[in-house]
């Protein structure tokens, strides 16, 4: 097989550039030309500081990196720290943030999702346990319902919410409008409706890679075609890209 799979695509991941981004580096590192231009940015919320201050010996919940980084500050005003918490990750990255953070052992799933941490042992029975959801504003419901009816109490901490960036829109209908082969990654639902508005009433015309069927579900109904659909891990959505890319080549 050839040292550059990838030669020829055009990755568009449509969230913000991270340091070390092992998705975008795969994909480079496979040949891809990628850009990372993000559609949506994220807006911080005030927070319930009272609220996480009597949350008392609770299970932390933290679902994504940015809920890592903006509870850290929601907890420092609050005057809390982990001792005396067990502390859940949605996947090894945002444990990892945690562990930076507060310097503790955060237990996460190998598959990062609601799911996979509904399936982890500590959290199948805590009937009567106080349980504490660090996340975004407007994310799915699953994890909490699925929790309050295993008998905890369940709050949701909504640190911050994503608004859309517009100045990245223009980049990308740019990125869209250039001839060759191109993919998107859309890492979440919201992300793919900000690429939907992009078409207007056009019909979207770019194969979209997203973590999960729930999402791709979502980009199906938004009238992509094809979705290619892996595990939010990177390492699995490169591989998706490089079966999916290298037959059409």
């Amino acid at each position: 097989m050839t040292d550059s799979p990838l030669a020829g695509l055009r990755v568009l991941i449509l969230r913000a550039a991270r340091p070390g981004d092992p998705l975008a580096a795969g994909l480079r590192a496979a040949g891809a030309e990628v850009h990372c231009l993000p559609l949506l940015r994220i807006e911080p919320l005030a927070v319930d500081a009272a609220m996480l201050a009597g949350a008392g010996a609770a299970i932390w919940i933290f679902v994504s990196r940015h809920a890592v980084c903006h509870g850290a500050a929601a907890l420092r005003t609050a005057g809390c720290g982990v001792a005396g918490r067990e502390v859940y990750a949605v996947g090894a990255a945002t444990a990892a943030a945690a562990r930076n953070a507060w310097g503790c052992i955060a237990q996460y799933p190998a598959e990062p999702t609601s799911e996979g941490l509904l399936r982890l042992p500590g959290l199948c029975n805590v009937a009567d346990r106080e349980v504490v959801i660090f996340r975004g504003a407007g994310g799915r419901d699953a994890l909490r319902a699925e929790l309050a009816a295993r008998g905890a109490r369940v709050h949701y901490c909504e640190l911050y919410r994503r608004v859309p960036e517009p100045r990245w829109a223009e980049r990308v209908r740019a990125e869209l409008a250039r001839p060759g082969p191109l993919l998107a990654v859309a890492h979440s639902g919201a992300v793919v409706t900000a690429l939907r508005a992009l078409y207007g009433g056009a019909s979207p015309s770019v194969p979209v890679l997203v973590p999960g069927q729930r999402v791709a579900a979502i980009a199906r109904a938004a009238g992509f075609a094809p979705v290619i659909a892996a595990n939010a891990l990177a390492g699995e959505m490169e591989q998706a890209v490089r079966r999916w890319y290298t037959p059409a080549r």
